[in-house]
């Protein structure tokens, strides 16, 4: 893996100007943080835990999910995506083809910290999977593109790494790590946001387009405080 310093959106672009589209892209607003799912990084001192505690929460989940949305899934992938999406941990880890989704993720916070963004050529993917197939039981690490379509997928670009042993790092396909100076995230954050990079986009929702449209203004009035 080699480390490459990123100061500008142009910058990142001109770099990943020679490389084909089929690559993909992770963010971390922080270079601290580790290649690891959710799941991983709630026991990662108490691995033995993750597979009864992952059956557990997701079982509870795939019971009262119908509760709350019209959507019916018949396939235990589509339902840990969903739950992914909501927030449930799972052994399942973000990434996107999109670089600038990337470097949003790696400039929206922590501004007293470098951020980072992961890039990775790909290796096996599962292009077909179907009802019956075990999410839990895989070999290897697996990129998982979801059958399951929303407009955040959509916006986001996105794709999946599912972890046979989520509470291990993978950097087995990082080809390069893209570091974020902390001084120069609000910089890159103002121009992806004029380039239509904005949380409503990334997170498609009126609670983000609130927020987004405060902000706005606030921004505007605030020469005046």
């Amino acid at each position: 893996m080699v480390d490459i310093v990123i100061t500008s959106v142009e910058d990142l672009l001109d770099k990943l100007n020679v490389f084909p589209d089929i690559d993909f892209f992770r963010g971390h607003s922080s270079i601290e943080y580790k290649l690891i799912p959710s799941i991983g990084r709630l026991f990662s001192k108490k691995e033995d835990i993750i597979p009864h505690f992952e059956y557990e929460i997701f079982e509870d989940f795939k019971r009262k999910y119908p509760l709350f949305t019209d959507i019916r899934l018949q396939c235990d992938f589509d339902i840990l995506f969903l739950a992914q999406h909501h927030g449930l941990p799972t052994r399942l880890l973000d990434w996107t083809y999109n670089p600038l989704v990337a470097l949003y993720f790696a400039s929206c916070s922590n501004f007293d910290k470098d951020g980072c963004i992961y890039h990775a050529f790909p290796s096996k993917a599962i292009s077909q999977y179907e009802k019956g197939w075990d999410p839990f039981n895989v070999n290897e690490n697996l990129i998982v593109i979801p059958k399951l379509m929303n407009i955040r997928y959509r916006n986001q670009n996105g794709l999946f790494t599912i972890y046979s042993q989520p509470h291990v790092e993978d950097l087995s396909k990082i080809v390069y790590r893209y570091i974020i100076p902390a001084h120069c995230k609000k910089t890159i954050q103002t121009k992806l946001k004029k380039i239509g990079f904005t949380r409503s986009f990334i997170y498609p929702s009126l609670d983000s387009l609130c927020s987004e449209i405060v902000d706005i203004h606030k921004d505007r009035y605030s020469p005046y405080e």
